[in-house]
């Protein structure tokens, strides 16, 4: 009896070992189907909300008409000031938000932060600088910027299928030869740091002067040029500020784009941006086995953050369309001419991805952030459209 007592307590003992085991495994089973229903619905609503932020995107971008191809162009003579009213509102309202971003959720902010930061840093102020100039010639050569290109296409403006495939061909030459143009120079510190870093002086104060100075620079641009003697109404019967509006004032349609950086970082932990989907685009067209060659690309081929880049695009061209027919303004936008378009189209986006960001990517976010590898960009981005722009108009060149 005492052996088979003994048999017996050792096979309760077995069935109980495994029945832990059992219980184990299906508890972690459980975690990890727990965990792939979590993973499926939190990209879900990054998916869904990239489309809501890019639709809007559009839709505001369209209303403003900072995408028409002569407001772009005139800007940079200072014949007219639609396109600057709405950069700087835009850049004010993304600096306040980052400002109250900072303090309502300041871990999520941070990790937004040293993303931005960690790309800046593989870059020289030197090729950040170049990629801005290259970016300021094709806006003013083509009358566009990297993200207007979908918001002209959504709103039918002639030869901006055009300008797409410059971008495209320039995404597709940036990215097979980004290793050689990149290797040229070695990356400077500076352009990872930010202004208050580089003064020394608190975060808080050097952002509200920031955001002071911007709103200061709007409002002397609206009192001296105000924006309906700037905009030739073709229907001046439709409302003010609706969505059948023909055009929303400047600045309230950049304090609405600008609006949509808070909303951006706090519900998907991302800047905007919009020039790296022209990289995403081309590197679909590659087998796998021949991107293993290019590195680079090979990155932008595969990963949900990559796909949402183009889904942000695609919903701008939306938002751009549904805003020009309740306008009534589809396919009404002067066009630039076919060879501009393309030439402008290849010069701005090869800018913007040698530069690491183009006028919403450096221009409104990482300048937003304050890096300074950004406000150079920035700059340097007016400053090549600016100088191209006076020579185009004294020597009769497109204008």
């Amino acid at each position: 009896m005492g052996r088979e007592e003994s048999i017996t307590i050792e096979t309760v003992q077995t069935n109980e070992h495994n029945e832990e085991k059992s219980t184990f495994k299906t508890n972690q089973q459980k975690n990890v189907e727990i965990k792939a229903k979590d993973s499926i619905l939190k990209n879900l609503f990054n998916t869904i909300v990239m489309m809501i932020i890019g639709f809007l995107f559009g839709f505001i971008l369209e209303k403003s008409k900072v995408y028409e191809p002569k407001f772009i162009r005139q800007q940079m003579i200072f014949n007219k000031f639609l396109m600057m009213k709405m950069f700087f509102s835009a850049l004010a309202t993304s600096s306040l938000s980052i400002f109250i971003l900072n303090l309502i959720a300041k871990e999520r902010y941070n990790k937004v932060f040293e993303s931005y930061r960690s790309m800046l840093k593989s870059k020289s102020l030197l090729i950040v600088c170049a990629g801005g100039l290259i970016l300021g010639l094709g806006m003013t050569i083509g009358g566009s910027c990297p993200g207007m290109v979908f918001v002209q296409l959504g709103a039918g403006v002639n030869y901006s299928y055009l300008t797409l495939v410059g971008g495209l061909m320039a995404g597709l030459f940036h990215g097979l030869l980004n290793s050689y143009l990149t290797g040229s120079s070695k990356p400077d510190a500076i352009t990872s740091k930010t202004l208050f870093e580089l003064i020394k002086v608190n975060a808080i104060i050097v952002r509200i002067l920031f955001i002071v100075l911007l709103a200061a620079g709007v409002a002397l641009m609206e009192i001296f040029v105000p924006w309906k003697k700037d905009y030739s109404f073709r229907d001046n019967t439709r409302p003010f500020f609706s969505v059948t509006s023909e055009v929303w004032q400047p600045i309230i349609g950049g304090c609405c784009l600008g609006s949509l950086q808070f909303f951006s970082l706090l519900l998907l932990s991302k800047s905007l941006g919009s020039s790296s989907s022209f990289t995403t685009a081309v590197s679909l067209i590659f087998p796998f086995k021949i991107l293993e060659k290019f590195p680079y690309l090979k990155k932008f081929r595969f990963g949900l953050n990559n796909y949402l880049s183009l889904l942000f695009v695609l919903s701008v061209f939306g938002g751009s369309m549904a805003s020009s027919f309740l306008g009534g303004v589809f396919n009404k936008a002067q066009s630039v001419h076919p060879y501009n378009a393309v030439l402008g189209g290849f010069l701005l986006v090869f800018g913007a991805r040698l530069a690491g960001g183009c006028n919403t990517g450096h221009g409104i976010s990482g300048t937003s952030h304050l890096f300074i590898g950004s406000i150079v960009a920035m700059m340097s981005m007016f400053a090549s459209g600016i100088l191209l722009g006076f020579f185009a108009r004294t020597n009769d060149f497109f204008f």
